[in-house]
């Protein structure tokens, strides 16, 4: 696809509206390219995806060049017969003017300027995502690297689950009005570390199941992704026992981790994600039932199994089965998914496209995984800082 659907479309249509002012620079021995340049920077915050712009200034036919030292890219073009330069710099967005006329007046065609490309973008962002499905469906795409943001939460929540701060025993008394002549109260600081343990336990196993999620979707191009059978988006919405079963498969080892790690989510996590309401309604449910004489929990005898049956969620011994279990997770799935477990810790983004799966598959052929990610880190590091 060397175009997007429609955009010879929007071109039109944008040159009688948004951008009728605008037009391409002329040749460089142009007198108008001698006149006094005022430069000024478009924030983040205002522009937050400078290459809309640059878009919207081609599909009006001002091309952009560049690369270029510290710049990204730039566009020459005219405004109301003035000549101007849209530039992604490494500090941020610029916008330069060439006029004769004062600062103040060159500052506020700028902002008219601005305030005429930003128009564009309800026009641009239609095109962009009328052919969004086509385009992610030939996996055209890059998934951004959340690894690292993501871990980090996961540690935090391990961190405080299993070193919980102390709690110091706390004993009051008092007096009251009558009839009560004094009144004492007792919390002891071991019970409070405890709850707060589980709870940060909770937090972890949520935070760690959203990791490997998103792990096992990046880690789709080095596990022969083929766009004509897998659907991307759908395969992002999915449980993460799906995302498990397409990355990892259903045989051997992948089986066993599964099963233990299902066993962990149904304890302890998916109680706390669904309203409090645990799998068959175990200790959550209690049966008005006849003959019995009391209420009894759905789970009858099974219900000591619940972190629900004891004041104290889990036990010390329960928090460290459960991350002793996403260690050897976490292990198995470095060895068994090595070129993705590196390219994700790399922090990288990952690309579906053609050309990417196959530099990678001639990497692995080639037994030269470390030569092909070392090249992309490079390439990453030029373009942040803009070095080319």
């Amino acid at each position: 696809m060397n175009g997007l659907p429609g955009q010879d479309e929007a071109g039109d249509r944008l040159r009688t509206t948004a951008l009728r002012d605008f037009g391409p620079a002329p040749h460089d021995g142009d007198p108008r390219w001698r006149r006094p340049s005022y430069r000024h920077h478009i924030s983040s915050t205002e522009v937050p995806l400078p290459v809309l712009f640059r878009y919207a200034l081609g599909l009006v036919g001002c091309a952009a060049a560049g690369p270029s030292e510290k710049v990204a890219w730039w566009v020459n073009f005219t405004y109301q017969d003035e000549l101007c330069t849209l530039a992604h710099q490494k500090f941020g967005l610029r916008l330069y003017l060439r006029t004769d006329r004062p600062e103040e007046a060159a500052t506020q065609t700028q902002e008219q300027i601005v305030k005429k490309l930003r128009a564009t973008t309800r026009t641009v962002e239609r095109l962009i995502l009328d052919a969004a499905p086509s385009i992610l469906g030939a996996g055209n795409a890059t998934v951004l690297n959340q690894h690292r943001s993501l871990r980090r939460a996961y540690e935090y929540f391990r961190e405080r689950a299993e070193q919980p701060a102390h709690i110091e025993d706390v004993y009051e008394t008092g007096e009251g009005p009558p009839p009560v002549a004094k009144w004492t109260t007792f919390q002891l600081g071991k019970v409070q570390m405890q709850l707060n343990s589980f709870h940060d336990m909770i937090a972890a196993i949520s935070a760690y199941l959203s990791l490997l999620e998103h792990d096992l979707v990046l880690a789709l191009p080095f596990t022969g992704f083929d766009p004509q059978v897998d659907n991307v988006t759908e395969l992002i919405g999915a449980r993460w026992g799906t995302k498990w079963d397409r990355v990892l498969g259903s045989t051997g080892d992948a089986v066993e981790h599964r099963r233990r790690l299902t066993e962990v989510v149904e304890r302890w996590r998916n109680p706390y994600s669904h309203g409090g309401f645990e799998k068959g309604h175990g200790a959550t449910i209690w049966l008005h039932t006849p003959g019995v004489g009391a209420a009894v929990p759905v789970g009858l005898s099974r219900v000591r199994e619940s972190p629900h049956f004891s004041f104290v969620g889990a036990r010390e011994s329960d928090i460290a089965d459960v991350f002793a279990l996403f260690d050897e997770i976490d292990s198995w799935l470095g060895t068994t998914l090595p070129e993705a477990t590196q390219w994700i810790e790399s922090d990288l983004d990952v690309r579906y496209d053609e050309d990417f799966r196959s530099l990678l598959a001639i990497a692995k052929e080639e037994d030269d995984f470390d030569g092909f990610l070392e090249y992309h880190e490079h390439r990453q590091a030029q373009i942040d800082n803009m070095d080319y």
